[in-house]
């Protein structure tokens, strides 16, 4: 038997601010498509529909401090390259 999974994409704000994201699974991508948010895609297996994790996430432009513990999950490139976005997890 096949274990049923799928991809699923989430959108974290370009804002400043931290977001607790429930994420279902391990994050498979990053990318945008805007300069408002940063989507992120998720896999997530069917058979476990209560294994969401919440995970503080926040994105930062090129050059911007960063004045707390971190690890950077994904970077984004706008199309036309006008801006890159950094999506970072806080580790504290």
């Amino acid at each position: 038997m096949t274990i049923a999974s799928r991809v699923l994409r989430h959108t974290i704000p370009v804002d400043d601010a931290w977001h607790d994201m429930q994420l279902p699974g391990p994050i498979v991508h990053v990318a945008t498509r805007h300069p408002y948010a940063v989507e992120v895609w998720t896999l997530h297996a069917d058979t476990q529909p209560d294994t969401a994790e919440t995970r503080m996430l926040r994105v930062y432009g090129t050059g911007q401090p960063i004045t707390e513990p971190v690890r950077h999950i994904g970077t984004a490139i706008m199309p036309g390259g006008a801006f890159v976005w950094h999506l970072m997890e806080r580790t504290s």
